[in-house]
């Protein structure tokens, strides 16, 4: 009975496994299929702006994965100046409209 339990747990863990490692593989949605998702609060300036704009400003060639979780391409950007240079930050815009 031990034998047919173990064999049951380790043939749903190795499932498990095999549907993560495809899912995994999969990657992100493409960037910007369609309208933003949503808005970002009031306090963002310059506001909505497509990822592509923050990786251009930033110097990076591949987004943060926290820049666009939803995937529709866009993230809310704020610039911030800190006295010794200016700073962004970005939330993705998952704000409903």
């Amino acid at each position: 009975m031990r034998r047919i339990l173990l064999a049951m747990a380790v043939a749903a863990l190795m499932a498990v496994m095999a549907a993560s490692s495809a899912a995994a593989q999969e990657g992100p949605p493409d960037q910007a299929q369609g309208p933003p998702v949503g808005g970002c609060p009031a306090s963002y300036e310059p506001g909505l702006v497509p990822v592509e704009v923050v990786l251009e400003g930033a110097g990076l060639e591949e987004p943060d994965p926290s820049m666009d979780p939803n995937g529709d391409g866009y993230t809310c950007l704020k610039l911030l100046d800190t006295g010794s240079g200016t700073r962004a930050t970005w939330h993705d815009n998952v704000t409903p409209l």
